[in-house]
This record gives C-alpha cells, sequence and structure tokens, in this order.
C-alpha cells in the first residue's frame, strides 16, 4: 500500500527531496560565506559601545572530536577561529584570526585586550587595532615543578601535548596597588592562577616565580573540576563557577578555604559575576539560562531562558542590561531586566534548518495531504469506501502533525539533544 503510493508519486516525491537538498545546500553555503555560523563564547562590550565576540565555526564544533582524538593543533591563520568586534548596528569593524578557539577576551584601560587563546594554550595581549601580540603567557614554558615541589618532571602539569592539554579558558585583570595581577584559569589543570603581570611584562616574562598564588590541583576534584570563568570579588575574594562539579563557589583568597556554595540544581554552570547589590550573575550553561540569585538567600531573584541554547557567559552591563553569548545557540544577545531582547548579533544555523525543514515538510505533507484525500473521495464515489487508503491519510496527518510540534518546541527538544551529548563531558 505505501510502496504504491511512493510509485504513484515518485516524481512528486523526487521534487520534494530535491527541493530539500536545493534549500539546505543554499542555506549552508549563505552561512558559511557570510560566516554567520559560528558558536559565540566570551562577549564584551567595549566602553566606545561596541561588542567584542570570541567564536570559532559550527564546522568547528564538528570536527572537535577529532581533534582531540588525533590531537591534531588548530591550523595556523585559520578563518574559523577568532575574535571580532560589531558596532550597534551589527557591522564589524575589526576582526583578529591566528587564534585557536579564543573563550575570554579583557578591554585594559590602555586599549590593549588581553585574550584567553584557549586552544594555543596560552594568554596573550594585543595592541589593538594592530594586533600585535606584545605579551605572551603559555603554561608549557612554566617549570611547575618551582611553583610546588610535589608536582615532579612527571607530572602532568609538566607534560604538554599537542591539542587541548590545558584548556586555557579565561582570565581576568586586577590592579594590585603599584602592581597588576592576571587570574587565569587552566581547565584542564583544574586549577586556577594569579600571575604578577607587572613583573612579567618588564621581565623575563614566563617566570615562575611570578605565580603568586594559586588554587586546585591536578585531578583533587573536592576542589575544582574543570572550572570556567574566576573573578575577582570586591571583598578581595575569588568566585569561580565549579563547572563539572555544577556549583559555584567562593574561596577566601588567604586562607583558601572554600567560605561560600551555591548549587540550587546546576547543570555545568560556566559563570558567575558579582553585581555591584551583591547579587550574582550565573550562566547555567546545560540548564539553558541565566540567573540572579541572592547571594545572601540563595533565592533566584530574575531568570532569562528565551531561546538560549547552551549559553557561555554573561555580563550585567552600565545600563543594567544583560549581554549573553549564547554559546550554540549563535546569537549574541542583550536582554533588559524585563527580559526583552533590545539589540541581538548573528542568526542560528541550527534553528534556520530545522525552521527551514519543518517548513517543507508541512507544505510537502500537506499538499500530498489534500491531492491524496481527493483522490480517495473520487474513487470511494466509484467504487466504495476502501479503509487502505485512509491509512495513507493518516500517515500524512502524523507527519505534518510532528513537524508542527518540532516546529513548536524547537527550543526545548535542542536543549535536550545537547544534554544528552554532554553528559558524558
Amino acid at each position: 500500500m505505501i510502496t504504491h503510493f511512493l510509485n504513484r508519486n515518485r516524481i512528486t516525491l523526487l521534487s520534494f527531496l530535491a527541493l530539500f537538498l536545493i534549500s539546505n545546500v543554499t542555506l549552508y553555503s549563505i552561512f558559511v560565506n557570510s560566516n554567520m555560523m559560528p558558536t559565540y563564547l566570551d562577549v564584551d562590550r567595549k566602553s566606545n559601545g561596541n561588542t567584542l565576540i570570541c567564536t570559532f565555526s559550527f564546522e568547528e564544533v564538528l570536527n572537535y572530536p577529532n581533534r582531540m582524538a588525533n590531537k591534531i593543533p588548530v591550523e595556523p591563520n585559520s578563518t574559523d577561529h577568532k575574535i571580532f568586534e560589531v558596532d550597534r548596528n551589527g557591522n564589524k569593524v575589526w576582526e583578529m584570526i591566528g587564534l585557536a578557539q579564543p573563550h575570554e577576551i579583557v578591554e585594559l584601560a590602555n586599549g590593549h585586550l588581553l585574550i584567553a587563546d584557549t586552544g594555543y594554550d596560552r594568554v596573550i595581549e594585543v595592541d589593538y587595532p594592530n594586533k600585535n601580540i606584545v605579551w605572551e603567557w603559555k603554561p608549557e614554558l612554566i617549570n611547575w615543578t618551582r611553583v610546588n615541589p610535589n608536582w615532579s618532571s612527571s607530572h602532568y602539569y609538566n607534560n604538554p601535548f599537542a591539542f587541548d592539554w590545558s584548556h586555557l579558558n579565561d582570565v581576568d585583570f586586577q590592579h594590585r596597588g603599584a602592581w597588576n595581577a592576571c587570574l587565569i584559569s587552566i581547565r584542564n589543570f583544574d586549577m586556577i592562577v594569579e600571575v604578577n603581570y607587572t613583573a612579567e611584562k618588564f621581565g623575563p616574562s614566563n617566570n615562575p616565580d611570578n605565580i603568586i598564588w594559586y588554587y586546585g590541583d591536578y585531578g583533587d576534584h573536592s576542589l575544582l573540576h574543570r572550572q570556567h570563568n574566576p573573578d575577582y570579588l570586591s571583598n578581595g575574594n575569588i568566585i569561580i563557577a565549579d563547572s563539572e562539579n555544577d556549583r559555584i563557589i567562593e574561596v577566601n583568597y588567604t586562607t583558601k578555604n572554600v567560605e561560600w556554595i551555591y548549587q540550587g540544581n546546576l547543570e555545568w554552570p560556566r559563570d558567575a559575576d558579582e553585581m555591584p547589590n551583591g547579587n550574582l550573575l550565573i550562566t547555567d550553561s546545560l540548564g539553558s539560562r541565566v540567573i540572579q540569585i541572592n547571594k545572601e538567600s540563595k533565592e533566584i531573584v530574575w531568570q532569562y531562558k528565551g531561546d538560549l541554547i547552551n549559553p557561555y557567559e554573561a555580563d550585567l552591563l552600565e545600563n543594567e542590561n544583560v549581554l549573553i553569548g549564547n554559546g550554540i545557540g549563535g546569537v549574541v544577545y542583550e536582554i533588559n531586566p524585563d527580559g526583552v531582547i533590545v539589540w541581538r548579533y548573528g542568526l542560528s544555523y541550527l534553528k534556520s534548518v530545522v525552521y527551514l525543514n519543518c517548513i517543507i515538510s508541512i507544505l510537502m505533507g500537506v499538499l500530498f495531504l489534500f491531492f491524496t484525500y481527493t483522490k480517495i473521495r473520487t474513487i470511494n464515489a466509484v467504487r466504495g469506501k476502501n479503509t487502505k487508503n485512509y491509512v495513507i491519510v493518516g500517515i500524512l496527518i502524523g507527519f505534518i502533525t510532528i513537524s508542527i510540534i518540532i516546529l513548536l518546541t524547537y527550543t526545548s527538544i535542542t536543549i535536550l539533544i545537547f544534554r544528552i551529548l554532554f553528559s558524558s563531558r
């Protein structure tokens, strides 16, 4: 019965399959050629009102397991990995390639940029807008035994390899009176370090004696487990998104004791920022939400989900809006306190593909349903009812219904898929 239906309508079916193929290839080409297909990580609003965005392409997301399995480093000057700057109208005004999975960018007072260049295991300082690297800090150049005698020559820290050895994913900057410091997150070390930036710039750089503080130890997951985005707090302590432990912790800078913990059903949190009112702004990545909590009561006082899919980080802006890097969702959002999108950059490739194919499927199903039902009525009027014909109608209605459900629940389905994919992270 179904085979008979397919044979009778094979030309129409082939036409629709051609439409599927041409539409998807065209959409893919548009995104690739316009570079509108990236994964957005850290996003920062500059003092001039423009926005800096750390990104690598969706193709690189797909290629990541292969790089990991075979330890294949990112090719020099790859255009799939970059930081770029856009103005309020979405025009790209500056771009820097030659990076590998950049995760964090900080604008310094002199206009220079600090970058956590994750795939190349380094922090670099760039003299914007010239793109010259004026300082570089690399864990592989550090004699870690001098930092801690327990870290011998055979320790993980002293044995770099080609790709994703350190996964250095964040840098923060702090004035310390007569000197300045960088707080650096080394995810695969399960550790954060504070480096005397002033001494590093004076030279020689990559001096282990310039590591003046650290927290964590490789494999000791009671302390940290693949953390993200540590920040200085106003009280001098350090706030850390302890990602694989699904918690946010505050570490006393002097004693290294954990003074405060928040878990609250978090799923792989990757950012926590102190707000001027003392609350915390938390990016709950696999929860696909950004929340604001009262630090004392630990109650959620504000939350945004929208179309967020695995967001990476969020910043509170001076106008009290929240700037969000929506990770694999492929869009940067600026959200006001009422949860309204007031600015956005980018267009989600995943969402575009799903919507395109669902709409084509619905149109195809409705067209087949109309002609099939018309034929059935004509045949029934001549030969009498045949219940087998109505099975085809039921299948078509089911096909249309599934397409509509996917269209209406895209965000929820995608979040569920990524939870499954990242469950073994």
